[in-house]
């Protein structure tokens, strides 16, 4: 019985403490401010100044922190705890929360304690350690960024999320992948051919994408566990990507075995359950809303491509678009907007439609060609391939189109982007 009460008052005070830290920043957002945040780390080693540096990276793409740097002369204690001369510290410089960490390194092991501090109140936020291999920095320290995020704001930001996309940087078009922020550049086929439009499973495990490998377009299964891919659709003719539902079960794909490109609907093994489109002309482009319930796609049925969406089951088909040359629909991970690409004339450009008013807003002008938009999991910002400066290159925004900036740069093109979730 004893146990019981002590494991209910440990449990009652965290609660009290996350729902502070949550006070907080409820507090802070309600005025329009970021919560300001500094960065300790207790050893001045490179693999210290490395976390520290990926993590300030993440904080700052939240969009929630001011990353604070601390001028050489004020000196932190160097420990995990948060004296008086610390306090004083953090108060003369406005900062709200520090966050202190040390790093062991032992036997192709890492490990990092760290320590969260809350300024106003002098109560520790969360205090973990994060155990890894040696060669997971990036993993570990985006972990390390999320926890924080979720500890002071109660928010879930996947910072260790990443996007696969398109590039012709080793002569043929291969599937690549980056980290979120650009970096970790990894290949994942190999093939010499041609390898397109890459999407991701609901977990992020796997990636299927189109090749022309076998000489057919089909379309593959790359499982990053294993780093391996295998055949997932083969039928005769056409096999296009289209999505993977989130619950987990469905994927999407549009084929010609029929005759006109359609859509087709699938479990995750690759078993057939039941044809989606009946139209004259080409079905395709499918993405999933977040309920797994609807799908958002292009159709020529009415002559230009426009957008349309229709439930799982092949009813309730609404079209959203009038207009243009419609491509590459993208449902919000929250469910209201869908981005697409629509060509007005010679280019193309990133448009958002909300789905229950059905109005367009752009994001994209007088830059070039903007293409193949997806949104990041949390539904903030939206990547996309744009050949504003000669050739196509991955860049990202916000959702309202503002912070417009390349993700990153390669000597070829690079275009189809998606984003893990």
């Amino acid at each position: 019985m004893r146990f019981f009460l002590i494991l209910i008052l440990n449990l009652t005070f965290l609660f009290q403490l996350n729902l502070s830290a949550i006070d907080i920043y409820l507090e802070l957002k309600s005025s329009g401010k970021r919560i300001n945040i500094s960065l300790v780390p207790i050893d001045d080693t490179k693999l210290s100044l490395d976390i520290s540096r990926i993590v300030s990276d993440d904080l700052t793409y939240s969009g929630i922190f001011n990353v604070i740097p601390i001028s050489p002369d004020q000196k932190f204690k160097k420990n995990l705890e948060f004296p008086k001369s610390d306090r004083d510290i953090t108060i003369s410089n406005g900062i709200d929360t520090l966050i202190k960490f040390t790093v062991i390194s032992k036997s192709n092991k890492i490990t990092l304690n760290s320590y969260c501090w809350d300024t106003a109140s002098i109560k520790k936020i969360f205090d973990k350690d994060y155990k890894s291999d040696s060669d997971e920095i990036r993993k570990t320290s985006h972990i390390f960024s999320e926890d924080i995020i979720k500890f002071l704001t109660g928010q879930q930001v996947k910072l260790s999320s990443k996007i696969a996309f398109t590039s012709k940087l080793s002569g043929n078009k291969e599937i690549w992948c980056v980290d979120y922020d650009g970096k970790n550049l990894t290949k994942i086929t190999n093939f010499s051919s041609i390898s397109v439009m890459p999407k991701f499973s609901n977990d992020g495990r796997y990636i299927y994408y189109t090749t022309y490998k076998n000489g057919n377009p089909d379309i593959f299964k790359y499982d990053s566990e294993k780093s391996k891919s295998l055949p997932f659709l083969t039928y005769q003719g056409i096999n296009l990507t289209g999505s993977a539902s989130p619950d987990g079960k469905h994927i999407i794909a549009t084929l010609s075995k029929d005759g006109d490109p359609e859509l087709y609907l699938f479990n995750t093994n690759g078993n057939f359950i039941k044809r989606l489109t009946y139209s004259k002309g080409v079905d395709t482009a499918a993405s999933f809303s977040p309920n797994s319930q609807e799908f958002a796609f292009i159709s020529d049925r009415d002559g230009n491509p426009q957008l349309f969406s229709m439930d799982v089951d092949g009813t309730n088909l609404k079209k959203f678009t009038y207009s243009g040359y419609n491509d590459s629909p993208s449902w919000s991970p929250i469910g209201d907007k869908i981005a697409f690409s629509k060509r007005n004339g010679s280019s193309f450009n990133i448009y958002l439609l909300d789905v229950v008013t059905k109005k367009e807003i752009q994001l994209t002008k007088d830059s070039g060609s903007n293409e193949n938009p997806a949104f990041s999991p949390e539904g903030r910002y939206i990547v996309f391939a744009s050949n504003r400066n000669g050739k196509y290159e991955l860049f990202t925004m916000l959702m309202n189109g503002s912070n417009q900036k390349p993700l990153i740069s390669l000597n070829k093109d690079s275009t189809n982007p998606t984003w893990s979730h």
